[in-house]
C-alpha cells in the first residue's frame, strides 16, 4: 500500500510528539521540564503522560530519553516530513512559506516504502529546504535506484543539458552567499558546458567556473 490507513488523533498525536522530542535531543536539548513544555503546548497537555505510559519516553533525572521504539518513530516522522518539504519544494514547485503547514499533514500517512521511493526520486537529499538534516533511510545505506532520481548533483548531469537548480548543500555561508551572488539561487535554469579539467556551468547569459567537489553539492532537477 502506498498510503497507510488513516490513523487516529492519539497515534497521530504520540508521533508528532515523539518528533518533535528528537528533533529537540538531536539539536542538543534534552532538558525534560523544558522539551515538555514544548510538547505539551504544540501536540496535547497529556501527551507526556501517554508517552511514558507507552513506554515511549523516560526520564533519567532531569533528562527525557527515547526508548528504541520511541526513537524509531521520532526518527521516522522528521524523515517523511522533511522528505515531503523536499518535493514539493523541489518537484511539485510549491511556494516554501507553505510547505511546513502540508508537509505536517501528509506526514502521517506516508508508508515507509513511499518515503523510500520519494529519497531516491529526490536523489537521497541530505537536507530539507530548510536547511535541516534528513535521517538517512535504508534507500539511501543501501544506495537504491529502483526509479530514476530526477534531483541529481551537478556532476551527474549531461554536457548541454538543460537542468534547474534545487539546492546547495554547504555549511559553508561565504562561499554559498559567493554562489547566490552569481545567480546559483533554486529555480534558475542551468545548463552544463563542459567538465573537464574544471565545470562550466551557464548561469543565465554568465558562463561560472566549478570544481568537481563543489559540482557534488549542487543539487539540480532534471
Amino acid at each position: 500500500m502506498a498510503l497507510n490507513e488513516h490513523k487516529s488523533k492519539t497515534n497521530r498525536d504520540i508521533e508528532e510528539a515523539l518528533g518533535v522530542i528528537w528533533t529537540s535531543i538531536q539539536r542538543g536539548n534534552d532538558d525534560f521540564e523544558e522539551v515538555s513544555k514544548t510538547v505539551k503546548q504544540g501536540v496535547d497537555e497529556n501527551i507526556i503522560d501517554e508517552l511514558l505510559n507507552g513506554k515511549y519516553i523516560v526520564k533519567e533525572g532531569n533528562k527525557i530519553k527515547l526508548t528504541d521504539a520511541g526513537e524509531d518513530l521520532g526518527k521516522q516522522l522528521t524523515r517523511r516530513h522533511r522528505l515531503t518539504e523536499r518535493l514539493l519544494a523541489d518537484v511539485l514547485d510549491f511556494n516554501r512559506q507553505d510547505i511546513e503547514k502540508i508537509a505536517c499533514d501528509l506526514e502521517h500517512n506516508l508508508s515507509t516504502d513511499l518515503a523510500d521511493s520519494i529519497c531516491t526520486l529526490l536523489g537521497h537529499p541530505k537536507q530539507c529546504p530548510h536547511g535541516n538534516p534528513i535521517p538517512e533511510g535504508n534507500c539511501c545505506k543501501n544506495s537504491s535506484s529502483k526509479i530514476e532520481s530526477i534531483v541529481v548533483p551537478l556532476s551527474k548531469v549531461d554536457i548541454a543539458e538543460d537542468v534547474t537548480l534545487s539546492y546547495i548543500v554547504t555549511t559553508n555561508h561565504d562561499y554559498m552567499h559567493k554562489l547566490l551572488s552569481l545567480g546559483m539561487v533554486p529555480g534558475t535554469k542551468l545548463k552544463l558546458h563542459q567538465k573537464f579539467p574544471t565545470y562550466i556551468v551557464k548561469v543565465n547569459e554568465t558562463q561560472i567556473a566549478l570544481d568537481g567537489e563543489v559540482a557534488n553539492l549542487i543539487y539540480v532537477r532534471k
